[in-house]
């Protein structure tokens, strides 16, 4: 076991490994040159220093000439060096997106609980971070490694201007570290802040029905009003902290100009320096300076790229190494749930605890059981939504949470409670957001019930439609969310209350689809408490009260699974097994 954590732990790391190894020569060239735009940072001083030092006294124009002219070039080919660095660095940071993001985007939306350390929304966020990082601030810290050439070169010149941009560079550390602390707090404040309020305006939005119905308006709109001034307070208590410490910066650069200018001239007085150096020196100084305080600016931007790389890392680790490979012959192979136990973070009792049931290829399981008592939970448990605390949910020996999402969308068709629609057409909608066959789409819909209604809208199934379509009634979308379940007709069908709005007919056509389904060889897995269906199944499970019951479909009889006997438990149990 040990040994096999270890090998899909590998696997894992196997996508950030090899993004490396395929970026290693882009960031062996942005290094080299950023050693070369630094490097010839130092033609601007060595040029004050000829000039103000030499060419006075040879008065070589041809000298001056030429002097000048290599300078202009040394400074034209860092700039052009730096507008290559920085276009490689922008492109690297779009290839990581690219290269990362259907991936995560995947992984986020897939709805399983053991692909998701951070949600699809969260993982993009911290994508954007690093391709932001990348592209805008890693330049910095690429230079900031030189910061201590040019030191030592100030130091060549003569120690003591050395030692006066030490300690300016002492003191810009200081500063940066201060101002991180200090402003921490009220940015997270802040950002919590807004976070509230775009929950807000999202919530209101989503239930606009309601909120105009109840005259909601108002006390939405008041508490919107508090998390934006907690928003502002806070933004501009951090605001007003950075702008004191920027201002501090900048005074502390112009010091350093001062200082290192006039300890230059009286080292001239004292013979010991000649104003050549002392400007070049002082040019030097600048730069050092100008490259940590740089460097100090992207220090949130280095900090929050550190930990989206280490959550991404992590995310890609958990994608890489879930799926499992299946053989076909496992797609017939019976639906099995071993000892399965499930209880939400931070409940005391479980939703409900061993249960033990199975559904061979062409069989109907119901399962049936008050509100409250895990229906929905068990659904999710059966198209590898969650996954169960204890046991196992397993088509054949394969567990259902680790199918490929490939495989997956082929075996798994679902119709959850709350029932959602994408925007775009009728036929991307029952085809599952993709390029499916229209006669898989046709089929489908009349197997739902639904083919009629969808003909006679304005483009028929390529009629645009989204969540909030006002021209389908609630039993409509019902019934193509039906649809996109029974789509492909795959292996495994799981239905959470598929009679809730439903009319007569409806209900009926949804009765003759399972029969028509369970024809053709698919398992499918029907959870509501209506009786009608509880009579075409083969096996009843009853849950309630975390505890559970069989009912075969042949002779009726009624096997209590999950704890010991009970007899007020059971007769529980049994009004809820329908005659």
């Amino acid at each position: 076991m040990r040994e096999q954590m270890d090998r899909s732990i590998a696997s894992g790391r196997e996508p950030i490994r090899r993004a490396w190894r395929a970026s290693l020569g882009g960031i062996t060239a942005v290094v080299m040159f950023g050693a070369f735009i630094n490097v010839l940072k130092f033609a601007m001083p060595l040029y004050t220093l000829q000039i103000l030092d030499r060419i006075p006294a040879s008065r070589s124009v041809e000298t001056l000439v030429m002097l000048t002219l290599i300078a202009l070039l040394a400074i034209t080919a860092g700039i052009a060096l730096e507008a290559v660095r920085r276009r490689m660095l922008a492109q690297w940071g779009a290839w990581i997106e690219r290269e990362f993001g259907p991936r995560l985007f995947l992984a986020g939306i897939s709805g399983r609980d053991n692909r998701r350390p951070v949600s699809a929304s969260d993982a993009l966020g911290d994508l954007s971070t690093l391709r932001s990082f990348v592209a805008r601030s890693a330049a910095a810290w690429l230079d900031v490694v030189w910061a201590p050439v040019f030191v030592i070169a100030v130091c060549l010149v003569h120690p003591v201007l050395g030692l006066i941009l030490v300690a300016a560079l002492a003191l810009l550390l200081v500063l940066a570290i201060a101002q991180e602390r200090m402003t921490r707090k009220p940015r997270r404040a802040s950002g919590n802040a807004s976070s509230d309020a775009k929950g807000i305006v999202a919530t209101a939005e989503r239930n606009s029905e309601t909120v105009g119905a109840l005259s909601m308006a108002p006390n939405l709109t008041e508490l919107w009003r508090r998390s934006i001034e907690t928003r502002l307070d806070e933004s501009d208590r951090s605001e007003a902290r950075i702008v004191v410490f920027a201002t501090l910066v900048q005074g502390l650069y112009r010091c350093l100009y001062i200082g290192g200018l006039g300890a230059g001239i009286w080292l001239v007085i004292e013979d010991t320096l000649t104003l050549g150096g002392v400007i070049a020196a002082n040019i030097i100084m600048r730069f050092g300076f100008r490259l940590v305080a740089r460097a100090a600016r992207k220090w949130r931007a280095l900090m929050n790229a550190r930990r989206a790389y280490r959550r991404l890392a992590a995310q890609l680790s958990v994608t890489a190494a879930a799926d499992s490979s299946v053989a076909e012959s496992e797609l017939n192979a019976p639906l099995v749930l071993e000892n399965v136990a499930f209880r939400y973070p931070g409940q005391s009792e479980p939703v409900f605890r061993r249960i033990d049931v199975s559904a061979a290829a062409g069989e109907v399981l119901c399962i049936i059981g008050p509100s409250a008592s895990g229906k929905s939970t068990f659904s999710r448990l059966l198209t590898g939504i969650l996954s169960p605390r204890t046991g196992q949910v397993r088509l054949g020996d394969i567990e259902i949470g680790r199918l490929p999402p490939a495989m997956q969308a082929r075996v798994v068709g679902y119709l959850p409670q709350e029932i959602r629609l994408f925007r775009g057409s009728v036929r991307a909608n029952i085809a599952r957001m993709g390029d499916g066959e229209f006669e898989d789409a046709v089929a489908a819909a009349r197997l739902a019930h639904i083919h009629d209604t969808i003909v006679r809208l304005p483009q028929g199934y390529d009629t645009e439609i989204d969540d909030e379509t006002p021209c389908l009634s609630g039993g409509e979308r019902k019934r193509i969310a039906l649809a996109r379940a029974y789509y492909g007709r795959p292996r495994l069908i799981v239905l959470d209350e598929p009679e809730a709005n439903l009319d007569r007919r409806s209900r009926k056509a949804l009765i003759k689809a399972i029969q028509t389904l369970k024809a053709h060889g698919s398992t499918i897995v029907v959870t509501t408490q209506a009786t009608r269906l509880g009579k075409v199944a083969d096996t009843v499970l009853i849950l309630g009260e975390g505890r559970a019951a069989i009912r075969s479909g042949d002779d009726g009889r009624l096997q209590d699974e999950g704890g010991p006997e009970d007899d007020a438990s059971n007769r529980q149990v049994n009004r809820m097994i329908p005659e």
